[in-house]
């Protein structure tokens, strides 16, 4: 909105810069009866007496009455002890006013000059929209939550392979806003979109092009992973490593593809014990060796772990190759995780990523979005197991995705610690949207807000559907309140 005529914007006072300011943040003391109609988050513009137009927030509220002070005794404390009411004379409200930035000019510049105290303070009449004053930026992600749903708030496209994280408890809204906002914005920028549901409740039953995690084929290095967790790596050490390594043999043979789940079972252990036989060759023929022996007794135990459960998911046929050509002609497939164990979900996860990896390796440009939704059952963070796997995929298609055109958005309850996703994977993640927060994450959170004023106790308290977006995909230098409708079927279901 280059060139705004500022005389023609209608715009309501509302108070006065207090003393002492500066150019990133100021105090504005409300007018008499504003403390009823200003709240947090409120959009003001700042008419600077030393020359130029300010765009800022309210945040941090403040109600002051030096007659009420508990600090020392005085006639006020008095009269509230009886229950009357002291004099308000000298009381006042006001807010703590965070910069956006100059917009003299209608556009968004970092503002260079002290706001001078006794400078007037302003909110915008709905008629006006100031997202208009972030740029137009083409695409836009629901609306600024103090204003009207006219006051769609813009999003910056380039950083959308900066990938994305969506942070809640339960009952926030991030299934919401991913399936609301989030995906026809990867949608809208070109994006084709591939979900992995790992319930199967929060996006499969809301789209057509569904697949099962039990119809798709694990490359060879998920499957052996998947394998190696349910027997335990064959109890580790020296001798476990050996079994891998024969294990791994086998798989790459291939010889249980193709065939029902009792029967790769009997080809799988077979197949193992002639490696081990015939890699452990005895003095004399048709005799093991002793280590022939001691690696056949352990992957007898090992072995004896695994039954035709196990198997089944490792018969699938949908390559990762063909999940790509379906996401092609279709634009949005989601994958049905629900069925199954972490480690195969996870193994399925890591076929896909691998393929997707080799492709960018091989430079060429994806414009493939990924949604994971349970972030933290993938990449927690003191990864373990297959875990350790998925977490270095997930940092590694991270690093190339920025160059080959592949965004990741990763969906957690929890920030940090027990609850949120690994610190790594986390440093990836350029644009975060914020909702309602577990009491664990207020530290993580108090990093992110520390400079824009944004209470953790507040945090604790959004409402459903409210986010505060951070990041790059941000136009605006300090964090913005978003929300969005959420259709009234839905909030009766349930689902989060």
């Amino acid at each position: 909105m280059a060139g705004v005529d500022w005389n023609s914007v209608k715009l309501e006072q509302i108070g006065l810069v207090a003393s002492p300011s500066g150019e990133n943040g100021a105090m504005c003391i409300l007018q008499d009866g504003m403390e009823t109609r200003v709240t947090t988050e409120t959009l003001v513009l700042i008419e600077n007496r030393n020359g130029n137009k300010i765009l800022a927030v309210c945040r941090s509220g403040l109600g002051s009455n030096d007659s009420l002070k508990t600090n020392v005794y005085n006639p006020g404390v008095a009269y509230a002890k009886t229950g009357k009411g002291p004099s308000t004379a000298k009381e006042f409200f006001g807010y703590h006013l965070v910069v956006i930035g100059d917009v003299t000019d209608g556009t968004i510049k970092p503002n260079r000059l002290i706001i001078a105290p006794a400078s007037k303070v302003y909110r915008f009449d709905e008629s006006f929209n100031p997202m208009e004053l972030m740029g137009g930026t083409g695409l836009t992600l629901g609306y600024y939550a103090t204003g009207t749903p006219a006051w769609k708030i813009p999003v910056l496209k380039e950083y959308i392979t900066h990938h994305i994280g969506v942070f809640g408890v339960t009952g926030s809204g991030k299934s919401y806003l991913t399936r609301y906002q989030l995906i026809p914005l990867l949608r809208q920028s070109g994006f084709d979109v591939l979900i992995f549901d790992w319930k199967g409740s929060d996006y499969a039953p809301y789209y057509s092009d569904v697949i099962n995690m039990g119809d798709i084929l694990l490359d060879e290095e998920s499957t052996l992973s998947f394998l190696l967790e349910r027997v335990n790596h064959f109890g580790g050490g020296n001798t476990g490593q050996k079994l891998a390594e024969y294990l791994e043999e086998v798989i790459a043979e291939g010889k249980w593809r193709g065939k029902t789940a009792d029967e790769a079972l009997e080809i799988i252990t077979n197949e193992l014990y002639r490696i081990i036989t015939e890699d452990n060759p005895g003095k004399s023929p048709g005799q093991p060796s002793y280590w022939a022996n001691i690696y056949m007794r352990k992957a007898q135990r090992y072995m004896n772990m695994l039954d035709e459960e196990d198997i089944k998911p490792l018969l699938g046929t949908l390559t990762a190759e063909e999940i790509v050509a379906k996401l092609r002609e279709k634009h949005l497939v989601t994958i049905d995780l629900s069925y199954g164990s972490k480690e195969q979900k996870l193994s399925i996860f890591l076929s896909i990523v691998g393929y997707l990896k080799r492709l960018m390796e091989e430079k060429n440009r994806l414009n493939i979005a990924l949604v994971v939704d349970e972030a933290p059952q993938y990449c927690p963070w003191n990864p373990k197991g297959i875990e350790e796997d998925a977490t270095r995929a997930i940092m590694s298609i991270a690093a190339l995705g920025r160059s080959y055109g592949l965004s990741i958005t990763l969906i957690s309850q929890g920030i940090a610690g027990e609850i949120g996703i690994n610190a790594a994977v986390r440093r990836n993640l350029n644009t975060l949207f914020i909702g309602k927060i577990h009491p664990l994450d207020v530290p993580e959170a108090d990093k992110f807000f520390a400079t824009t004023l944004v209470d953790s106790s507040s945090l604790l308290r959004l409402p459903e559907g409210h986010f505060y977006m951070i990041g790059k995909m941000n136009p605006s230098p300090v964090p913005l309140l978003l929300t969005f409708e959420i259709p009234e079927e839905e909030k009766t279901v349930g689902r989060r």
